[in-house]
């Protein structure tokens, strides 16, 4: 019995530090207050001074991996896509989403392919040279690692 106090107190103490945390409900509200809210048509326009930047971007959905439905693409307006991709895979989308509107949080980035690249890739996906010399500008891909997304 003198040790039931004592035992109290080690399970309260317990019990407190086992409770939810709200330090990454935080986390996420600051990264969520300092991204950027655009349209996929302004994805291009507004990565032209960086290579990442933190997004909630509203869109098409053009495609969508007929699989298990781990990535989709976004149109972008100009005949170019942005890939979607959920590094965590912790959710997934539907196949039937191409055609609604999706809304994505995450790590837009922007690469840009060099010319010499896309000449190789053409060559070994078996491209004439004449379509090889006829690739003389480099090609700028983005992408979005998601960690939020909304089906309309």
């Amino acid at each position: 019995m003198k040790k039931l106090p004592l035992y109290s107190l080690l399970l309260l103490v317990f019990a407190v530090g086992c409770g939810p945390s709200t330090t990454s409900n935080k986390i996420n509200n600051a990264e969520k207050s300092q991204a950027i809210v655009l349209n996929a048509t302004q994805l291009a326009d507004s990565m032209k001074l960086v290579e990442e930047l933190e997004v909630i971007i509203s869109g098409t959905i053009t495609d969508v991996c007929q699989m298990s439905g781990c990535w989709l693409e976004l149109d972008m307006g100009n005949g170019n896509e942005v890939l979607v991709t959920f590094p965590e895979d912790v959710f997934v989308v539907p196949g039937d989403a191409i055609g609604k509107q999706a809304t994505v949080t995450g790590l837009a980035s922007k690469v840009i392919l060099p010319v010499k690249r896309l000449q190789l890739q053409a060559a070994d996906e078996g491209a004439t040279e004449e379509e090889i010399n006829a690739i003389v500008e480099p090609v700028t891909e983005y992408s979005i690692a998601a960690s939020q997304v909304i089906v309309k």
